[in-house]
């Protein structure tokens, strides 16, 4: 075999394993940068609103979702906020013993988890409200509507390619 046929057959010389590389490279830098934009805005709400600094913006979202209702149920706030079950579990964990949440079953169904925010709780919603719209501004809210949008799309059409076959599930 001349070094021409060997090096033809090399995955990592063809047109599409050169694409697969960039395309790693993109969404690894996609990634990375979204990390960073979180961990700013994480920044900046704890420097204005004096939030705790172990919250992360799931607390935030637990908080901003209990703040809208007296109660809720923890498989309706699950549904309404997309966050696994068992991650929820723990970030419900973090909010109860911080004091800003509390946690109790239904009376008619044992089975049912409500929740509530406490009145540390709904003050630290009010404050996180208060310093998210200090912030940000109108085009920085535009340009992550964009990018949530671009991403659904990215994800759509990932899964009905079938690049996961059964293995994954929309989130």
């Amino acid at each position: 075999m001349n070094k021409h046929a060997m090096h033809a057959t090399h995955p990592l010389t063809s047109v599409s394993a050169q694409t697969a590389t960039e395309t790693i490279y993109k969404v690894a830098e996609v990634a990375r940068t979204l990390k960073c934009a979180t961990h700013v805005m994480e920044k900046l709400v704890h420097i204005d609103s004096g939030a705790n600094e172990h919250l992360t913006l799931l607390h935030w979202l637990v908080l901003v979702r209990l703040s809208s209702a007296p109660t809720c149920k923890q498989m309706e706030l699950k549904s309404d906020t997309k966050i696994a079950a068992a991650y929820l579990t723990r970030l419900l964990d973090d909010l109860t013993r911080d004091g800003l949440v509390r946690r109790h079953r239904s009376s008619s169904d044992r089975r049912q988890i409500i929740l509530a925010l406490t009145a540390h709780g709904k003050s630290a919603a009010l404050e996180l409200l208060a310093s998210l719209s200090d912030v940000t501004q109108p085009s920085q809210l535009k340009a992550i509507e964009h990018l949530g949008a671009s991403l659904e799309q990215f994800v759509s059409l990932a899964i009905g390619e079938g690049w996961f076959g059964n293995a994954v599930d929309r989130p």
